[in-house]
């Protein structure tokens, strides 16, 4: 995967034509695709699009909006959009099925729509002619071929088509590989170019409703399982692909790097054109019920125990542990959320009195299973985040101390749960684990571009410490031959790094030094790279950790994201509320940074952004 910085750009449509019935081809171009300064003099880079799923979303008009009145659109920024807050703002996501750079003055890129629904899209793409302009944004990734895999498993319905026909004509002549591809008649069926060793199945609907039907679990979960190490790779409805990703990670036992499960739509998505009262807003805004709820049955596994088809409570009772009253109050809580259906007797259900075996499972006949949106309970990544106990979890209890965080500055997490956040951390090995793990992922899309800045190629020693520190620590000693690196982490964390990336410990450029960024190091190096900000710390001690820094290195590289009002959401205050109630840090702007800086005798000799707009300050004495 390679990462780039988030643009937007206006294009020309060039052509329209139709692939098939169901399928219109929208061919774009114009000056926009290469560099150039957007209005409000931000730089915008030409476009990237080398890798077969690359999607751009496409901003579109809301048909309420008046007649004299602008598009919402997003306008660049530094690395990332400033997208607009309209609730008549629409856009949607698209496969780039086709990049030629050399096509014209300005090369072109080929979009390809479904023709399905009346939603804003297709409603656009159908009535679209040559000449008009369209606004884009992205792509901001690119995924490349898949290495190590010895054949490929590949299914989509025809939202996916673009993306797998772009891949059968990229891919290495020797590749081998499954395609099973969903369309909804057999006059949809395209000719595709594919490497000999690679078998395409189609699979029309023949009049079903796309989104409704087994089809593509039936074909892949029926398929000849071949020899040697497979990559999957699904993309379709949403729902669907829930019971294909449980039968792939659950049955087949494949780890997360060899599937990559991809929902490109939602069949009972519609576009809400309507606006809630202050009212509504207010009070959805203070419900706390759902969101606890949701966590208890995610705990209880109650969505795997619902995905093998429908279940009594008694059945339930089984596969969870749970106490039958319980479980039924709250399978009846899920029901009115829209989350549980019931099956059966037309009757409410009758929540059992006692415990008993003759009255816990309420009417006769009773079953219960997963709604479409419920189904999300059976996701494993969901689950993660969501399960009671785990690290998500316990950091989100952290709302616990945040009123006394708010009148008197410090956080209360220990008169709650016995001790400070970090040190629970520190104490419990599978919480690190899991906090370490979940850091290297949501890592994977910024250290590969931070390892390519130039500012590493004259550093010969460096130290690097904070979040996902040894993942940062293999990217820049796999793209800088030369470099060599110390980690600095505690003991725990040390230990934690080997469960949790234990190639690196083949790597003898990578040494592990115990420590904290509060400590001093025990050795010079030529630079000190701080990653993942400091925002976990209070200001006195990130002038200190930044001063301590100072004094064994000549360079310091601070390295995360910096507060932009202008362009922050809700979850970025929360995220910064958490962080001040936890640690006494929290998020903090580039003037509240450079404070920092001063305070600890540095100057900023040198600043870029990187990626999806993270900042990589460079500083001197």
């Amino acid at each position: 995967m390679t990462i780039h910085p988030i643009t937007t750009r206006t294009l020309e449509v060039l052509r329209v034509a139709d692939v098939t019935p169901g399928m219109r081809r929208i061919t774009l171009g114009g000056p926009g695709l290469r560099a150039h300064t957007a209005a409000n003099g931000y730089p915008v880079e030409e476009i990237h699009c080398d890798g077969f799923d690359d999607h751009c979303k496409f901003i579109l008009r809301h048909p309420d909006l008046p007649a004299d009145a602008p598009t919402p659109a997003p306008t660049q920024a530094d690395g990332v959009l400033n997208w607009p807050t309209d609730e008549l703002a629409v856009n949607r996501s698209y496969t780039i099925r086709k990049w030629r750079p050399d096509a014209g003055d300005h090369g072109e890129i080929d979009v390809d729509f479904v023709r399905h629904g009346v939603g804003p899209a297709t409603r656009w793409a159908y009535t679209v002619q040559p000449g008009e302009q369209i606004q884009i944004a992205g792509p901001k990734a690119c995924a490349l071929q898949p290495e190590g895999a010895d054949w490929l498993l590949i299914g989509g319905d025809e939202t996916a088509l673009p993306a797998i026909g772009r891949w059968l004509e990229e891919m290495s002549p020797d590749t081998r590989g499954q395609v099973f591809i969903e369309v909804d008649r057999d006059d949809h069926i395209q000719e595709l170019d594919h490497p000999v060793g690679v078998e395409v199945t189609w699979l029309p609907r023949n009049g079903a409703e796309a989104g409704t039907t087994t089809a593509l679990y039936d074909a892949i979960t029926g398929c000849e399982w071949w020899d040697g190490r497979v990559f999957a790779w699904v993309a379709a409805e949403t729902l669907t692909l829930v019971p294909i990703r449980r039968w792939l990670r659950r049955e087949k036992s494949l780890p997360r790097e060899q599937v990559d499960i991809s929902g490109y739509w939602r069949r009972e998505e519609v576009v809400d054109d309507t606006a809630e009262n202050s009212a509504e807003k207010f009070h959805e805004l203070t419900e706390i019920f759902p969101g606890i709820a949701v966590r208890v049955a995610a705990t209880l596994g109650l969505g795997p125990a619902l995905a093998s088809g429908d279940r009594t409570l008694p059945e339930l009772v089984d596969a969870t542990g749970a106490d039958p009253v319980g479980l039924g109050k709250l399978l009846r809580y899920l029901s009115s959320l829209d989350l549980v259906e019931t099956v059966g007797p037309d009757e409410p259900a009758e929540t059992p009195a006692s415990p008993g075996p003759a009255s816990a499972s309420g009417p006769a006949g009773r079953s219960y299973r997963l709604t479409r949106a419920g189904a999300a309970l059976d996701d494993d990544t969901l689950i993660d985040r969501l399960r009671l106990g785990g690290v998500h979890s316990r950091r989100e209890a952290g709302l616990l101390a945040l009123p006394a965080a708010v009148r008197t500055g410090t956080g209360d997490y220990p008169r709650w749960f016995g001790t400070e956040f970090h040190e629970l951390l520190q104490s419990t090995p599978e919480l690190l684990n899991e906090q370490m793990t979940a850091e290297s992922e949501d890592s994977s899309w910024s250290t590969s571009p931070l390892a390519e800045e130039p500012v590493f190629g004259d550093i010969r020693t460096l130290r690097v410490t904070g979040r996902a520190a040894v993942d940062v620590a293999g990217a820049l000693t796999r793209r800088h031959p030369e470099l060599e690196v110390v980690v600095l982490a505690t003991p725990a964390e040390i230990s934690s790094a080997s469960a949790v990336r234990p190639d690196l410990d083949a790597d003898d450029r990578i040494t592990f030094e115990p420590g904290s960024p509060l400590s001093p190091p025990s050795r010079r190096v030529d630079a000190t790279l701080i990653t993942g900000g400091l925002s976990r710390y209070p200001d006195a001690d990130a002038v200190h950790i930044l001063s301590r820094a100072a004094g064994t290195s000549a360079t310091v590289l601070l390295f995360g994201r910096v507060l932009d009002e202008r362009l922050a959401h809700d979850h970025d205050y929360e995220e910064d509320l958490l962080d001040f109630t936890l640690y006494g840090g929290g998020s903090r702007t580039d003037a509240a940074q450079r404070v920092l800086f001063g305070q600890a005798g540095l100057d900023v000799v040198g600043q870029s952004t990187v990626g999806w707009g993270l900042t990589l300050y460079h500083l001197a004495p």
